[in-house]
């Protein structure tokens, strides 16, 4: 059983669980996912079968789509709802934020910044995850990184509360970022619901519940390339399959031409798709062998 599965995460388990269901329900030991969502957050979470476990590390970097709902006046410790109210640290104020006001603070967001993720993350801090630091009462201080967000839009805004929509580079923490957007607004606040709605290619309309992975099993699997479709393709002959199943790099012919080096392709012969190639200076050169 080979595939990717567009897997609708609820609220309420994380992502590891998610895992534990699909393999109960596929009765597959082979199973893994990209891009952890936290209890809260819901959506989509691409999860990985058999044979497409072996490209999890190709899809680290897909941009994301995600749904938020932000809180003005309202302050918890993990800077999510799912946290303990801090009534100590909210001060009344009389400044409201028009639209306006908002939409310009979001937009300060847009492009390459430093973000430091929350120290209630699943980050490891010495092999321990930040969140179970924290929990413990330990002060856990992570290092900023480097994130795109490559559009935010305020979707609708009745204060107290917004909707926004962003979508950015793989690493970017949106309760964070709305913890970045409450300070420089200069309103304390925090992120209510989180939904992801879009990972690369797959998106929440075309997720599949646990509900449906049990009437559908092995039928709600999409091609095991799907998760690597923003690739460019190879194209080989039989004879030249035939120097790859013996161990032999393919030299630099014709239709090779249009490959760059060192640039991953995926590979397709008469037979359909074989895995990932790498292009050298005088040779295509297998990367992943999926189903040679």
């Amino acid at each position: 059983m080979d595939g990717v599965l567009a897997f609708f995460k609820p609220p309420g388990i994380t992502s590891h669980d998610a895992i534990g269901i699909c393999r109960r329900i596929l009765k597959e030991r082979k199973i893994g996912h990209s891009g952890t969502l936290d209890p809260l957050a819901y959506g989509v979470l691409p999860i990985f079968v058999g044979k497409a476990t072996r490209l999890i590390e190709y899809t680290n970097d897909l941009e994301k789509t995600y749904v938020a709902e932000g809180m003005f006046c309202h302050f918890t410790d993990t800077e999510d709802s799912s946290g303990v109210p801090i009534e100590s640290m909210i001060k009344v104020s009389n400044y409201i934020p028009t639209m306006k006001d908002l939409e310009t603070v979001c937009h300060k967001f847009l492009g390459v910044s430093q973000q430091r993720p929350s120290s209630y993350s699943a980050i490891k801090v010495n092999g321990v995850r930040a969140y179970e630091l924290a929990r413990a009462g330990k002060t856990v201080t992570l290092p900023e990184r480097t994130i795109t967000i490559f559009n935010i839009q305020l979707l609708a805004y009745q204060y107290p509360y917004f909707t926004l929509r962003i979508t950015c580079s793989s690493g970017t923490y949106i309760r964070s970022l709305l913890r970045d957007i409450f300070l420089q607004v200069g309103i304390p606040g925090t992120m209510t619901q989180l939904a992801r709605t879009q990972v690369g290619s797959y998106k929440i309309a075309d997720t599949v519940t646990a509900e449906e992975l049990m009437l559908q099993t092995n039928a709600a699997l999409l091609p095991v390339d799907s998760c690597v479709s923003f690739l460019d393709t190879i194209t080989i002959d039989n004879r030249e399959l035939l120097d790859l199943t013996q161990g032999k790099q393919l030299g630099i012919t014709k239709h090779f031409a249009h490959t760059q080096v060192g640039r991953c392709y995926r590979v397709y012969s008469p037979k359909g798709f074989l895995g990932l190639a790498r292009r050298t200076k005088d040779s295509i050169k297998v990367e992943k062998n999926i189903f040679l």
